[in-house]
């Protein structure tokens, strides 16, 4: 049974908008609600309008859950994407917070939340996020776990070919800007995966999958998605992209933040084989709402890029003072609602 989300809510009243973050709400178990509640990392967001899939297909997928809760479904909180062998990259606001990088653990290689036969649970050691990821904006909203084990023995990956259920999925730039490019006519078509809730209604009671779902859906062009988001006050920068939402219906959620935005590199498309990692589940004014995309973090971007393929060492504060830093610059912002990200 998948234990109950609970909403830890870091809002503002006011404002013309309720954006919503994707790591936002956090799932627990029963014995340690009382402790975590207070102090575990906000899960981010859901798949709305998609279908159940298998791990064989997003080979790359992990869960992030904390370790306190016992098991992968009683503690489920993000989504990340495996880069090698010893590495997930994820949204910052998926690890920014109290919750130690010892209490986080990577569930690699199950379609479901509860463990299946040849999946991996690693902890992570240690995480860093991008020094220029800003809580108030959400701009540069990128981590990278480093594992306390490799998820696989041997200089060769693993390949993301329809049958291995762990595998990386290769960093490209270049990539990315060709084949995510948001403002071609007709619009590129997106992949997303992830467990997170997938009922989109304002104040609803989530409905978390025990089974890993995927939606497809079109990147939205910028202006579009800065038009959008101007009407709330939200800025979307360069670090960011945009899909789904609006009138399709079709969005991550809470719970699916960290998770993976992809495209195919081949016409005709030959998923999971030509996936390229276009970007990070990361915030959206709730979830496939009318006039809104959902946002991800931009892999075409230089510094998202610099960061992932250059190692801790571009980061800057630890996860405790990031988490301080972001409550002091909470105070000088304009009021308008927030919800914690996907």
């Amino acid at each position: 049974m998948l234990a109950l989300a609970v909403c830890l809510s870091a809002t503002t009243s006011g404002g013309e908008g309720t954006e919503t973050l994707r790591g936002g709400r956090v799932r627990e178990s029963a014995q340690i609600a009382a402790a975590v509640r207070t102090s575990a990392p906000r899960a981010s967001a859901s798949i709305v309008g998609g279908a159940d899939t298998t791990i064989e297909q997003f080979p790359f997928q992990v869960a992030l859950y904390d370790a306190r809760a016992g098991s992968p479904a009683a503690g489920f909180f993000c989504g990340g994407v495996i880069v090698d062998a010893i590495h997930v990259a994820t949204a910052a606001h998926c690890v920014v917070g109290q919750l130690a990088a010892s209490q986080m653990v990577v569930l690699a290689g199950s379609s479901s939340l509860e463990p299946e036969s040849g999946s991996v649970r690693d902890a992570v050691r240690s995480s860093a996020m991008d020094a220029y990821y800003s809580a108030a904006s959400s701009a540069y909203d990128v981590a990278l776990l480093t594992l306390a084990q490799p998820l696989w023995s041997g200089s060769a990956a693993p390949s993301v070919n329809g049958v291995d259920r762990i595998a990386p999925l290769a960093l490209d730039r270049r990539e990315a800007a060709v084949y995510a490019n948001p403002n071609l006519d007709p619009a590129v078509v997106a992949t997303a995966s992830g467990w997170g809730d997938a009922n989109p209604a304002p104040g609803h009671i989530p409905s978390y999958p025990s089974r890993l779902r995927a939606v497809r859906m079109p990147l939205v062009p910028d202006t579009v998605c800065e038009e959008q988001y101007a009407s709330i006050e939200q800025l979307i920068g360069s670090s960011m992209i945009c899909a789904g939402g609006g009138r399709s219906r079709l969005d991550t959620c809470y719970g699916d933040s960290g998770g993976p935005l992809l495209v195919d590199r081949d016409t005709p498309a030959r998923p999971p084989g030509d996936y390229v990692l276009a970007g990070l589940v990361d915030f959206g004014n709730g979830c496939a709402q009318p006039g809104y995309a959902g946002v991800y973090t931009r892999i075409a971007n230089a510094e998202v890029m610099h960061f992932l393929t250059s190692g801790i060492g571009h980061a800057a504060r630890s996860v405790a003072a990031q988490a301080r830093h972001k409550k002091k610059r909470k105070k000088h912002r304009r009021q308008r609602s927030l919800a914690a990200g996907r």
